[in-house]
C-alpha cells in the first residue's frame, strides 16, 4: 500500500504506543500469574505489531471532519492526536486483533501478516514445551481466549476514550460508546453469516448459472457489509465523528456513513481479489487461499455465472477443499481470470470508489477542507492496495 500523507502517518506511532501501553498494563495487572500472562501478552504483541492502523487513522479523520471546520491546521492536528482520539484508535485496533484471532481460528488459517496465526503460535508453544494433550487443541482454545482478552481490552479503552469527553459532553460520549458496541455485535453476526455461507451447498449444476450466480453475489455482499465493510471504514469514521460531537442521524453524518459503506465494500472486494490473486510475499497469505478456505465471495459468484459447466465443476472441486492440489488451485485461479470475473470485480471496485467520491463531493459543505483531502487520499489507498 502507498504511504499515508504525513499528517495521517503521524497518528500511527501514537496509536502503536497506546496499544503497547494497554498490553503492558495487562501484563502488570496479572504479574503474579507469571509465565501464563507473558505467553498471552507476547502472542498479542506479535499480532498487533506492524499493522497499517487504518481504522485508527479513519477514526482520527472522522473526529476532525465535521465539528472543527474553522480550525486552522495546527489546531486540527492537535484535535486529531488528542488523547481520546488516540485511545479510540487503539480500541479499534485491539478490537480488530480480537476479530482476526477468531477469524483465523474459524478459517484454520496458517498465517497472518506473513507470521504464524495466533492459534499456530500457541500450538507451537505447546509442542516446544512438551506439554500434555494435543498442540492443535491447545492452540485453538488459547487463541479463542486471547481473542476474548483483546475484546475486553478494546472495550475498556473505548470506555476511557468516552470518559475523556463525558464531563463536557455526556451525550456524545454515550453515542460513541453505543456505536462501538453496535459495531462489535454486527461483526459477530456478519462472521456467523460468513461461516454459514461456507457450509451451504453450492448450486446444482442443473440450476441456471446466471440466476445462481446473482443469488450468490447478493449473499456475498450481505456478508461483506455486516462482517467487514462497515467495521473497516464506516464505523471508525462515524464513531470518531460522534466522539467529537457530531449530531446522530444528521445529514452530514449520514453522508459520511454512506461514503464509508461505499468505500468499505470496495475495500473488501479488493481484499477478496487479493485472497485469490495476491502475492503471498506481500499479503502474507497463500495464493488462492480464499478458494481453499471456501470463501463465498463476490469474485466466486461472478466466476460461477461466467464460466461453463466444466469450470463450475473445477470450482466445486477446489472450494473449501484443504486437500486440493497446487495444480488444481492454480487452474481455478486461471479460470477466474480467463472467464472475466476478475475484470468484472475491478470494474465494481472502480464504480464503488467513484460513488464514494461523489458522496464526498456532496459532503464538502460540512467538512474541514483538509478532511476532504484526507478522505480522498484514503479512498485511493484503500481501494487500490496490494496487501
Amino acid at each position: 500500500m502507498a504511504e499515508l500523507p504525513a499528517r495521517l502517518g503521524s497518528i500511527i506511532p501514537l496509536v502503536d504506543a497506546r496499544i503497547l501501553q494497554a498490553l503492558e498494563s495487562r501484563r502488570q495487572r496479572w504479574t503474579h500469574l507469571a509465565s501464563a500472562t507473558d505467553e498471552l501478552i507476547s502472542a498479542a504483541t506479535a499480532l498487533t505489531s506492524g499493522g497499517k492502523r487504518l481504522r485508527a487513522v479513519l477514526a482520527s479523520v472522522g473526529y476532525a471532519s465535521l465539528n472543527h471546520r474553522s480550525a486552522d491546521e495546527n489546531r486540527r492536528a492537535r484535535f486529531m492526536t488528542s488523547p481520546q482520539v488516540i485511545s479510540l484508535g487503539a480500541a479499534l485496533e485491539l478490537y480488530q486483533a480480537s476479530a482476526l484471532i477468531h477469524d483465523d481460528v474459524i478459517d484454520d488459517a496458517p498465517t497472518r501478516r506473513g507470521q504464524p496465526a495466533t492459534h499456530i503460535h500457541l500450538a507451537n508453544l505447546h509442542q516446544d514445551s512438551g506439554w500434555l494433550g494435543t498442540a492443535h487443541s491447545f492452540g485453538r482454545s488459547g487463541a479463542l481466549l486471547l481473542g476474548d482478552l483483546m475484546l475486553s481490552a478494546a472495550m475498556e479503552i473505548m470506555d476511557e476514550a468516552a470518559q475523556v469527553v463525558a464531563d463536557s459532553n455526556p451525550s456524545c460520549a454515550h453515542e460513541a460508546r453505543a456505536a462501538f458496541n453496535a459495531m462489535t455485535a454486527e461483526v459477530a453476526v456478519g462472521q456467523y453469516l460468513d461461516l454459514r455461507a461456507e457450509v451451504l451447498p453450492l448450486p446444482a449444476l442443473s440450476e441456471d448459472p446466471m440466476t445462481a450466480g446473482l443469488r450468490m453475489e447478493r449473499q456475498a455482499l450481505t456478508v461483506i457489509i455486516h462482517k467487514s465493510a462497515r467495521y473497516s471504514v464506516t464505523h471508525p469514521l462515524v464513531i470518531g465523528a460522534l466522539l467529537s460531537g457530531a449530531i446522530p442521524y444528521s445529514p452530514a453524518l449520514s453522508a459520511l456513513s454512506r461514503f464509508g459503506e461505499e468505500l468499505g465494500v470496495a475495500f473488501q472486494l479488493r481484499d477478496d481479489e487479493l485472497g485469490v490473486f495476491g502475492d503471498p510475499k506481500v499479503t502474507g497469505k497463500p495464493a488462492g487461499g480464499d478458494l481453499v478456505e471456501g470463501k463465498r465471495t463476490v469474485l466466486l459468484a461472478q466466476a460461477w455465472r461466467r464460466t461453463d459447466d466444466a469450470g463450475r465443476e473445477l470450482l466445486r472441486t477446489v472450494l473449501g477443499n484443504s486437500e486440493a492440489t497446487e495444480a488444481q488451485v492454480t487452474s481455478a485461479t486461471e479460470l477466474i481470470e480467463q472467464c472475466g470475473a476478475r475484470e468484472e470485480l475491478e470494474e465494481r471496485i472502480t464504480d464503488l470508489t467513484a460513488a464514494a467520491l461523489r458522496t464526498l463531493d456532496g459532503l464538502r459543505f460540512a467538512l474541514h477542507p483538509a478532511a476532504d483531502e484526507d478522505l480522498r487520499a484514503l479512498t485511493g489507498l484503500l481501494a487500490d492496495r496490494r496487501a
